[in-house]
């Protein structure tokens, strides 16, 4: 069902390292975490931090989503699934950083956000198949 779960959070020079591993090790194991640094577009320096879960990390973390994140995101998730299934069978998700920051794990449209793709199996690879798969999992 789940190939894998690829989380990704920017961390601006403004911000501290730190407290944005802390907030992603709410999901993943700190050990699993890679820093690259890079350059913005206006010349600022930035930290992108990725981590990866393959198969039985992935339905760990979608257990741990289902059961922390409060009814109203898990509602809202199921209504928007059509929306955030792409044609690749990726589902998309946007968790708030600063809520992570404090455990907490809240959905947001926010640009604070720790990026979540969720690359669900399906044979063969057919979005409609993925948004039934993305229903049946949360």
């Amino acid at each position: 069902m789940i190939h894998r779960v690829t989380f990704r959070a920017f961390v601006a020079s403004t911000e501290d390292e730190d407290k944005v591993r802390k907030a992603l090790s709410l999901f993943v194991p700190p050990e699993s975490i890679s820093s690259t640094r890079v350059i913005g577009h206006y010349g600022n320096r930035l930290a992108i931090l990725e981590s990866v879960l393959e198969k039985m990390g992935g339905l760990k973390f979608l257990e741990r989503l289902r059961e922390q994140l409060p009814g109203n995101d898990l509602d809202r998730l199921h209504d928007e699934l059509d929306q955030r299934v792409d044609e690749k069978c990726h589902l998309y998700l946007r968790l708030d950083k600063q809520a992570a920051y404090e455990s907490e794990v809240r959905l947001t449209d926010q640009a604070d956000v720790i990026h979540v793709s969720i690359h669900l199996e399906t044979y063969p690879a057919r979005r409609e198949k993925a948004v039934k798969i993305a229903g049946e999992i949360l």
